[in-house]
């Protein structure tokens, strides 16, 4: 007699036991048979993790401001077609992916024909290549030159692209007092395995498991 079977002797008596599985893929309650003292064996497994999500973003790449009187460090009127070539020129920047630098344009227009464009540099990681886009403020020109008519005014370039994101942990299972991990940084999750638990006869155990996860009870009956 192996020393399992010698202790099932123990725990049953010498008349035949009927092996038994439960399977558990979502959470629920497990009742020990009235003649089971002890699972044989518990498996288990928590939900995978999850991959790397796509996501997106958006920064303004060029405002164009039209002002009413003076104020513009240079001479004569800023044209919209330079606006949006400047743009356009940093959504291809964007686009290329990796970890690119654009530069942001900030054009002021005075109503004295004067004007000022400051600009300022910025850096991106992650961008997924070829998932830049641009999108133009209502009343945003493509030629011509800025002018705004009797009031201050401004108009905005946006744009926008996708990223990955952080892969996610899967949850975990637990079930009679062991916890079954789940998948780590989008990784598939571990089976587990826990032998020999003792357990009352007619008690309910509570059994948890995520989408995905699994808990299996081997037991006699």
């Amino acid at each position: 007699m192996t020393p399992i079977d010698a202790r099932r002797s123990g725990f049953y008596g010498k008349r035949a036991r009927i092996p038994m599985t439960a399977t558990f893929t979502s959470s629920g309650t497990w009742t020990a048979p009235a003649s089971t003292t002890m699972v044989d064996s518990l498996i288990g497994k928590g939900s995978n993790g999850g991959a790397a999500p796509l996501l997106s973003a958006s920064t303004t790449v060029a405002t164009v401001f039209w002002y009413i009187g003076s104020g513009g460090s240079n001479a004569g009127t800023y044209d919209w077609a330079s606006a949006t070539n400047s743009a356009i020129a940093q959504r291809n920047a964007i686009n290329a992916g990796g970890n690119p630098s654009y530069t942001f344009y900030n054009i002021s227009q005075h109503s004295n024909n004067t004007y000022t464009v400051a600009t300022a540099g910025y850096s991106l990681s992650g961008v997924v290549a070829g998932s830049a886009t641009i999108s133009y403020e209502s009343g945003w020109q493509t030629s011509g030159n800025i002018s705004g008519g009797g009031s201050n005014q401004n108009w905005s370039a946006t744009v926008s692209w996708n990223y990955y994101g952080s892969p996610t942990n899967g949850s975990d299972s637990t079930a009679f007092g062991y916890t079954f991990a789940g998948g780590v940084g989008g990784g598939v999750a571990p089976t587990s395995t826990h032998y020999n638990i003792a357990v009352t006869p007619g008690n309910g155990y509570s059994i948890v498991v995520p989408p995905g996860g699994s808990v299996t009870i081997n037991y006699y009956q």
